[in-house]
């Protein structure tokens, strides 16, 4: 039994090694066919890589020398045959003033629009108005009370009462001062006559004795010095009182701006105009703006005069006239133009959308148009000095090299001239260049036609050229397009750069 239990374990081990080695063939069946189909991909993207680099260069070169074979061959069939003249639709440069009206995206303001705040904190004892309210300019709108204030205007006169006090006071013993300069001044002037006659009586020998004449010399002396005392005195007293009319004023100008103060208590209109929002109530304590986070009491606009405010392009700029007429319209009253007056000019341009804010002014007498209404304002743009116009449709401008029209000359051949876009008006639009008025033009500029071709110019009506653009035609010759390569165009243009040096 024993031997059977290995016998069985052998087997197993077998069995386990054979299941591994079938796995292994499995794995590497599968690697190999992955391996085999990305072979097999790189080589089918890389024979499409050769045949389409086959098409491309090849082919052209075997479809020009066709062609030209074909050619060849039809020439010398036809012989002596005239080439055929192409006709080309051609219009004449018009010298226009430009005048045009654009419609511009524009905002209404009321002329005036202050938030009203108090001067002053304090408490709202009553308001007069609401949203809608009519106010007329200088009538009272709000009233306020503030007891902080009466307590400081009391504070304020009490201190005035107490300085004219000590005014009063120091003007007593400035008085005081001076009756004693006059007191002193008498005594002295009296005892410097007694030593005067006294010294002269001494000269007489026996008469007095030389300590009464020294007796009163220092009399006379010490009653100097009290003059002199007392004259420092009524300085300094009036010094005191020159101070105490000063502290007086000032006490009370400081009175004064209480009692301005509150004035402040009561709010009225700056203007006349409409109260278009409140935000406050009586009881409600306010303050001013930038103290604390305190909305405005009212908001009061002026709706009988409006600011329609355009940002005008920066290419429009100069044609600017103050005092000129300018319709808008509302979506409010559609089909209806209000018109404008052309009053306050921004004179700089906004960096990120190059535009110059211009205001007009529009008197809203009977409130239709409201502040906050989005407008489309008709802005007339004008030149001062004529221009030279073409269709647009003549004006080639897909061309990687510049912007060119081609114009017939004397010779009914085609001159590509270089030329800058201005403004369009209708289906016109403004060139400047090598260009005069009266030359023709090609109606539909294209850099197919070829400089230097001869073709057969048909003008074209006025009215058909300045219809609707179409299409640009494709220009053919003798059956097959007629496109010309870049390296020849650069160096057409060089020529012309180079003929203008000269």
């Amino acid at each position: 039994m024993f031997k059977a239990m290995e016998l069985k374990q052998t087997m197993n081990k077998q069995a386990n090694a054979m299941t591994i080695r079938i796995s292994a063939l499995r794995n590497f069946e599968e690697y190999r066919r992955e391996r085999s189909d990305q072979l097999d991909r790189k080589i089918a993207t890389a024979a499409k890589s050769v045949a389409a680099f086959l098409v491309r260069s090849i082919l052209p070169v075997c479809l020009s020398l066709s062609l030209s074979s074909c050619s060849n061959s039809t020439k010398e069939v036809v012989g002596d045959s005239t080439d055929t003249v192409r006709e080309l639709p051609v219009v004449a440069v018009q010298l226009k003033t430009l005048d045009r009206v654009d419609q511009i995206p524009g905002e209404i303001e009321a002329y005036q629009d202050v938030a009203i705040y108090p001067k002053v904190p304090g408490f709202i004892k009553w308001i007069g108005v609401d949203r809608g309210s009519v106010v007329k300019k200088g009538q009272l709108m709000v009233g306020l009370i503030a007891p902080e204030l009466h307590a400081q205007t009391n504070e304020a006169y009490s201190k005035t009462q107490a300085v004219s006090g000590q005014l009063h006071e120091a003007e007593s013993r400035l008085a005081s001062a001076k009756a004693q300069v006059l007191e002193v001044t008498a005594k002295l002037e009296g005892d410097n006559d007694t030593y005067t006659r006294t010294k002269e009586a001494s000269l007489v020998p026996g008469v007095v004795s030389a300590n009464e004449v020294i007796v009163l010399e220092k009399i006379v002396a010490a009653d100097r010095e009290k003059l002199r005392a007392w004259q420092e005195n009524v300085r300094a007293a009036q010094n005191a009182v020159t101070a105490l009319k000063n502290s007086v004023v000032s006490q009370g100008q400081a009175t004064k701006n209480y009692a301005d103060i509150a004035d402040y208590l009561t709010i009225a209109a700056p203007f006349d105009g409409y109260i278009t929002e409140r935000n406050m109530h009586v009881g409600s304590f306010v303050g001013p703006l930038g103290k604390g986070a305190y909305p405005p009491i009212v908001r009061i606009q002026q709706l009988n005069l409006l600011r329609i405010i355009a940002p005008v392009p920066e290419i429009d700029t100069s044609g600017v006239i103050p005092g000129a007429k300018v319709q808008f319209t509302v979506s409010t009253h559609p089909g209806e133009k209000f018109t404008g007056t052309v009053a306050r000019l921004g004179n700089y341009l906004d960096q990120k959308t190059r535009t110059m804010p211009v205001e007009l002014n529009y008197w809203n007498h009977d409130n239709r148009v409201l502040p906050g209404m989005f407008c489309e304002v008709y802005w007339p743009t004008k030149r001062q000095h004529p221009t030279m116009f073409v269709p647009l449709t003549a004006v080639e401008t897909n061309s990687t090299i510049e912007t060119f029209v081609c114009r017939i000359n004397r010779d009914n051949k085609i001159e590509w001239v270089k030329v800058k876009r201005g403004q369009m008006m209708g289906n016109m639009v403004e060139i400047f260049g090598d260009i005069n008025q009266g030359d023709k033009v090609a109606l539909h500029g294209s850099d197919e036609l070829k400089q230097g071709t001869e073709v057969k110019p048909i003008d074209v009506d006025r009215r058909t050229a300045e219809a609707e653009p179409e299409s640009r035609p494709i220009y053919h010759t003798e059956g097959a397009p007629m496109a010309t390569p870049n390296p020849e165009r650069e160096k057409s243009f060089r020529s012309q750069d180079s003929d203008s040096t000269r």
